[in-house]
């Protein structure tokens, strides 16, 4: 990852941030989430990398705490504390996948579609072994359901009609 200045944390205008790799939430854990920051504040920063946006001005592309953003939204914010890292398009991404495999709620199905879009973007199975810190059995394992086309397993998983690990 390139990194040529020292991360620093400042106010960045909400109205400026760009997600990138937006998910849905639970709405249970959003709630706690806007609850906790509503009587406790920020605990820590979101993580952004700033570029110039279609207006000229800067902007930011958000790279982790997409809950903390939409929360500071939802409470009327205007400005977030944010942890702004210099980074490329693609490592700022490869940040956000793995910001959400490592998030301890994680969906199986996450996963699966983070996988299917690193390998989309020409990531090695290795290469997304390292960036994700995933066991190697699982990545391959999800790797071949992908590869073989395993559509009607896949559509069973979102449905919840099997388990993941029987579709493996």
């Amino acid at each position: 990852m390139q990194n040529d200045t020292p991360e620093s944390v400042t106010l960045v205008p909400i109205d400026r941030i760009e997600v990138l790799n937006s998910r849905d939430r639970n709405m249970k854990v959003f709630e706690e989430i806007v609850e906790n920051i509503r009587s406790i504040g920020l605990k820590k920063p979101i993580t952004v990398t700033e570029r110039e946006g279609a207006d000229g001005e800067t902007a930011f592309l958000l790279v982790c705490g997409e809950g903390r953003l939409n929360a500071f939204r939802l409470l009327g914010e205007t400005h977030i504390p944010a942890l702004v890292v210099n980074v490329s398009d693609e490592d700022a991404f490869i940040m956000s996948l793995a910001e959400n495999i490592a998030r301890r709620c994680h969906r199986p199905l996450e996963i699966l579609a983070d996988i299917e879009l690193l390998l989309a973007r020409e990531y090695t199975i290795d290469d997304i072994i390292h960036r994700t810190g995933l066991s190697q059995k699982y990545v391959r394992d999800i790797a071949f359901l992908l590869e073989k086309g395993e559509e009607r397993l896949i559509e069973a998983v979102q449905n919840n009609t099997i388990p993941l690990t029987a579709a493996l």
